[in-house]
């Protein structure tokens, strides 16, 4: 899907397109109990928890503002990188979420996620904005972008760049996996009885 460019609309005009094109509701689903996470075919649920309805917003404003569409494997992955990039703030949910996608897209296009935190890293970030959503709502596409530094044209990568984006990547890694084997470790030891604990003397 080709980005579309929103410069001389409102924020919050820019928004209700975007959701529209991506077939979400009128607010993003932020005052929804549930996300939805649309995988090729298939829809996972999951929890939408407070924390994330307060991040949304900032996350689907991204979205207008880089022009990174809604796919799972593609724009979503993408913006994950731009938004690692740039940073989050004190927002926790965003972190997780960002470097979770960041882990999965590692594996399905790392390239893409790589440039994307390149851009994020040439970039401000809007969750460390300290205008109110009213106000960031009400400012242009263009305006804001340009607050943002997102129009200026791409740099290449530098050595700082591939340092931290390789730091990234591994604490990405360590808390996608982090639990898995935690999982693994305590079924492993339901599974041991007393006499295999370990070696007999």
């Amino acid at each position: 899907m080709a980005p579309v460019t929103y410069d001389p609309t409102m924020v919050r005009d820019a928004l209700a397109r975007h959701y529209v094109a991506h077939g979400l509701p009128s607010d993003g689903g932020e005052g929804e109990r549930w996300f939805h996470v649309h995988i090729g075919s298939v829809t996972v649920h999951l929890p939408n928890p407070p924390a994330r309805r307060r991040a949304l917003f900032f996350h689907d404003v991204n979205h207008v503002l880089t022009g990174y569409n809604t796919a799972f494997s593609d724009g979503e992955m993408a913006i994950a990188g731009f938004e690692v990039g740039s940073g989050c703030g004190p927002f926790w949910v965003a972190w997780y979420l960002n470097l979770s996608m960041v882990a999965l897209g590692l594996v399905v296009c790392p390239r893409a996620v790589f440039r994307a935190f390149v851009r994020g890293r040439r970039a401000s970030s809007l969750y460390h904005r300290r205008e109110d959503r009213a106000t960031l709502s009400a400012m242009s596409v263009g305006e804001l972008r340009a607050l943002l530094g997102l129009d200026r044209a791409p740099a290449a990568a530098g050595v700082g760049d591939r340092v931290r984006f390789v730091a990234w990547s591994i604490a990405a890694g360590v808390m996608i996996l982090a639990p898995v084997v935690a999982a693994l470790m305590a079924l492993r030891g339901v599974w041991q009885t007393p006499g295999q604990v370990g070696p007999s003397s």
